[in-house]
C-alpha cells in the first residue's frame, strides 16, 4: 500500500503496565507488516474531565460541551485515522473510570443521534488485560460504544495474566501471549487494508434504518434531524452507499 496506515490509539490508563506492554507488542507487530503511523492519547491526561451530564452535545452541538477543547482534538484524530485501538486494564471487573468518562462524552456520536459518517468505514480493536478476571466486561462496554458509532468491524483481545507484571508470567505463557498479539495484529492490519470491501454488519443496517424512520418524524428544528437532513440520510443517501 502506498499510503501510510494511520491508527489512533486510546489508552484507558496512564499507567505503563501490562496493558501498555501488550499494546506495544501489538504495535510492533503491525509495523512489521507495513508503514503504520500511530497517534496516541492517554486518559486521563488528554481527557481529564468526567462528563457533566449537561446535554449540550445533544441539544446544542458537541462544540458546546464544556470539555470540547480536550475531547474534540481526539475526535478529529479518530476521524483522520484508518482504524482504532482502544485499551483498558481491568479495574474491579470493568474498564477504567478514565475510559468510561471519555466514552460518556461521545453519546452524541451514536447512530440514533449524529453519527460521524467516517466511522462507518473504520475498523477497531479493543485490548484489555487483567491480573485475574474481567476482560470480557471491560471489552463489552467499549465495544458497545464502537458498535453504536457505526464502526464497521470491532475485534477484541483479553489477556488474563494471573500476575501483576508481564515479567512475572512464566516464559511459556509470555510466548503464548506474544504469538496471540502477533496474530491479532495481522488480522487487524489486513482488515484495515480491506475495510472498504467489507460488508456492513446487520446490526448497523438495522439500527440506522430504524432511526431513519424515527428521526424523519422529529420536528424540523431538532438538532439530530437537522444533521440527518444535511447528510441527506433522510433521502436515498446513506453511509452504506456514499
Amino acid at each position: 500500500m502506498g499510503d501510510i496506515m494511520k491508527i489512533c490509539v486510546i489508552h484507558g490508563s496512564p499507567r505503563k503496565g501490562n496493558t501498555f506492554h501488550s499494546t506495544e507488542i501489538f504495535k510492533k507487530q503491525m509495523k512489521k507488516l507495513g508503514e503504520v503511523e500511530f497517534i496516541e492519547f492517554f486518559l486521563y491526561k488528554d481527557a481529564p474531565h468526567f462528563c457533566s451530564g449537561c446535554y449540550n452535545c445533544f441539544e446544542k452541538g458537541e462544540e458546546f460541551c464544556p470539555h470540547a477543547n480536550e475531547i474534540q482534538p481526539i475526535i478529529e484524530a479518530m476521524r483522520c485515522s484508518d482504524g482504532f485501538v482502544f485499551t483498558s486494564p481491568v479495574y474491579v471487573l470493568a474498564e477504567t473510570a478514565q475510559m468510561k468518562a471519555f466514552l460518556d462524552h461521545l453519546g452524541y456520536l451514536f447512530i440514533p443521534h449524529r453519527p460521524m459518517e467516517e466511522m462507518f468505514g473504520k475498523v477497531a480493536i479493543v485490548l484489555s488485560t487483567t491480573a485475574g478476571a474481567g476482560t470480557s466486561k471491560a471489552i463489552k462496554t467499549i465495544s458497545r460504544s464502537l458498535n453504536f458509532w457505526g464502526v464497521k468491524r470491532v475485534y477484541s483481545l483479553g489477556l488474563k495474566m494471573f500476575a501483576l507484571d508481564w515479567t512475572e508470567m512464566n516464559e511459556k505463557k509470555r510466548i503464548k501471549y506474544e504469538k496471540l498479539l502477533a496474530s491479532k495484529a495481522r488480522k487487524f492490519y489486513y482488515s484495515v487494508l480491506k475495510r472498504k470491501r467489507m460488508s456492513f454488519r446487520l446490526f448497523t443496517w438495522v439500527v440506522f434504518y430504524a432511526m431513519k424512520n424515527m428521526i424523519s418524524k422529529y420536528p424540523d428544528e431538532q438538532l439530530d434531524k437537522k444533521y440527518w437532513t444535511n447528510m441527506s440520510w433522510l433521502d436515498k443517501r446513506s453511509p452504506f452507499n456514499k
